[in-house]
């Protein structure tokens, strides 16, 4: 039997600051009620509730007990959470890793906002998610300023309607279960489903010492740094616009706050040494990078491990993301620190105070941001980090079917430097270290259709200098060269064109290439999908697709609704064929990164972390980096010819 449930809790822990993980085992945390129905159409909901507050007036539902007891699969919104909590808390009967399903991973694969609420809203779900929850939330489950909690019998009727909202979630559950069923977790969305939760069980190890003497060297700096700067500016740091307009107002124009146009202004220019002297100390207390140390702590549980950070499907192609301290866009070293992060970091392990690390290596919140990485580290012990050499520039010609292309892979023909050639013009042997930075640039860049235009743009923000001439022969060298790719780009552009074409009437699938296919789809009461099926089975769905007016020239525009990138908002989104080819190429790299991740736990390599290309895992006895690599770079059938590689090594912790 499968169920759906919903649980409400309390802690004293903050669960935005900590993650479902950490808010679990606190002491603290008790789980008041759960609904729970049958996942069928209009179950009813039942409720459990906790024996201690029964009596405030709602008592645990018979059938409740016996939905439970009977149950094979669970399903939750965000399960993640339920999981950790029922698991934490020693609730009975106990379900495994294996038997939970999630309304909120089907919601993305979808293409629909993820809470609860705005899926709801998102499918005009009649009887959604109650909004009057948050001042139910805020009156039980979260301690009142003196630490106490407001006890059920205090506020009875108050406690029936949390009890009532408890249900008209799993209804809302139910809803978007019968809605979303082609989204299931099923193929290969179910397998990297299950080992996420696998891969969030395990969680990354942290050096929780060094951790703490970080946050300390931190606050030391930022005590100091803080008085001076108020003594300064008459301003707190946290005052952003107001210490921009100040900056304004002393002679140095700032169109922003942002680290980039802070490091890039010109104190010389100040009227006074006092504002050049602010504007140091605000970029010394600024790094972004300093403030995970907080957030590591507080993610941090009793076993020195964050859990739950990564998120299935947390792109659109279905690639992880992450939450909490955001390991994905962890800092590297400034140019400063790499020749001396090694012994930096070290220095902090051994209990290094402020004075001393900015005696030696500068500025502390520098220094500490730089070595961020080195966090993740179990001190005593050795890990794997995997990295997969151009795992989607081999994809793409792998797609493209370019036989020489994939030789040169396989041969370990620079391939970076072999591009430079073709731009320049001149053998392989001539091409110098700048010009191999360009080739690179040109073939991780012009895969995905971009224009000379943007490609220049994109290499000046990675510090190399292009002039509008070199960017359009990049281009044209680059395609020219893999003229298969470009072809590919068309051909995708005019399946989805016919698709829509088709639409409704009912044209079959339509195969393009590598057993890669696209149809139209429309799931019930949803709006229509174009359904673009990968080689691994699984589908990329984008939703709502329209042709439009003329954007910029004779073409009809495609879009399709989805979450605009670089931000939280949903709108129309512009589909074409170089866009769909980097879908491809990221999913399948998703799909490969899966496959080789599951590898390795079946020869109890168990990977705790994938980091954009980047696998860790600790090293067991008698395990070497080439048998990591090897298990990591296994090829599903479907993957056949592809010319993959990763590359291992042992290391005390996370760098790149």
């Amino acid at each position: 039997m499968t169920i759906l449930v919903d649980i409400e809790t309390r802690s004293r822990a903050d669960l935005p600051e900590v993650g479902a993980y950490r808010y679990a085992c606190d002491p603290s945390t008790e789980v008041l009620m759960m609904g729970v129905a049958e996942a069928k159409p209009n179950a009813p909901v039942y409720l459990w509730v906790n024996p201690k507050y029964e009596d405030a007036g709602v008592k645990t539902d018979p059938e409740a007990l016996r939905l439970l007891t009977l149950a094979t699969k669970v399903v939750a919104h965000n399960a993640p959470f339920e999981i950790a909590v029922l698991h934490e808390t020693g609730f009975q009967p106990y379900f495994g890793l294996d038997q939970w399903e999630c309304t909120m991973a089907m919601a993305r694969i979808a293409g629909l906002p993820e809470s609860l609420e705005k899926c709801c809203d998102a499918l005009g779900v009649p009887m959604g998610k109650d909004p009057k929850g948050k001042a139910l939330i805020r009156l039980f489950s979260i301690p009142r300023d003196d630490g106490d909690f407001n006890a059920p019998t205090d506020y009875p009727d108050k406690w029936k309607e949390f009890c009532e909202y408890c249900r008209q979630d799993v209804r809302a559950e139910l809803f978007l279960w019968s809605a979303l069923q082609d989204f299931r977790l099923k193929g290969v969305n179910a397998d990297t489903w299950q080992f996420t939760l696998r891969m969030n069980d395990v969680g990354i190890p942290v050096n929780v010492p060094a951790l703490r003497n970080a946050q300390r060297i931190l606050d030391e700096v930022n005590q100091s740094a803080g008085e001076e700067f108020r003594r300064l500016t008459g301003l707190n740091i946290t005052q952003r616009e107001a210490v921009r307009k100040w900056i304004n107002d002393h002679g140095l124009p700032l169109a922003d706050m942002q680290a980039e146009t802070l490091l890039a202004l010109d104190t010389s220019k100040a009227f006074h040494p006092d504002v050049a002297r602010a504007v140091e100390l605000y970029r010394q207390m600024s790094f972004a990078a300093a403030k995970k140390v907080q957030a590591m702590l507080n993610w941090v549980c009793p076993n020195g491990r964050m859990h739950g950070v990564f998120k299935f499907y947390g792109t659109g192609t279905g690639r992880w993301s992450a939450g909490g301290p955001q390991m994905q866009n962890a800092k590297k070293p400034t140019p400063a620190m790499r020749p001396v992060v090694k012994e930096a970091y070290k220095a902090i392990c051994d209990g290094a105070s402020a004075s001393e690390i900015d005696a030696i290596y500068g500025n502390p919140v520098e220094v500490i941001s730089s070595c961020i990485r080195q966090f993740v580290h179990v001190p005593g012990e050795q890990m794997f980090d995997a990295d997969y050499n151009a795992i989607e520039a081999r994809i793409a010609v792998w797609l493209s079917g370019d036989d020489e292309l994939m030789d040169e892979y396989r041969k370990g023909v620079d391939r970076y430097r072999a591009m430079a050639a073709l731009i320049f013009n001149k053998p392989t042997a001539s091409v110098t270290s700048d010009e191999r930075d360009l080739g690179k640039q040109a073939i991780l860049g012009l895969s995905y259709g971009m224009g000379a235009d943007k490609f220049r743009t994109s290499c000046e923000a990675k510090g190399m200098k292009v002039s509008g001439e070199l960017a359009e022969r990049a281009k044209d060298a680059f395609r020219r060269r893999h003229y298969r790719m470009v072809g590919i780009w068309s051909e995708l552009d005019r399946a989805v064109r016919r698709c829509l074409a088709g639409g409704a009437s009912g044209v079959g699938p339509t195969v393009i290439f590598k057993g890669i296919s696209m149809r139209w789809h429309h799931p019930g009461d949803l709006p229509p999908y174009i359904a673009l099926r990968l080689p691994s089975g699984r589908d990329l769905w984008y939703r709502d697709p329209r042709l439009g007016t003329p954007f910029n020239g004779p073409r009809t525009e495609i879009t399709y609704e989805g979450q605009l990138p670089m931000s939280t908002q949903w709108g129309r989104i512009k589909l074409y064929g170089a866009k769909m080819f980097e879908n491809i190429c990221q999913a399948i790299a998703a799909d490969l990164m899966s496959h080789g991740a599951r590898e390795a736990e079946s020869k109890w390599m168990v990977p705790f972390a994938l980091i954009h290309d980047q696998a860790l895992a600790m090293q067991m006895p008698g395990q070497t980096p080439d048998q990591f690599a090897s298990a990591l770079t296994q090829l599903p059938p479907w993957a056949d010819g592809l010319p993959l590689k990763a590359e291992a090594k042992l290391v005390q912790y996370y760098s790149k």
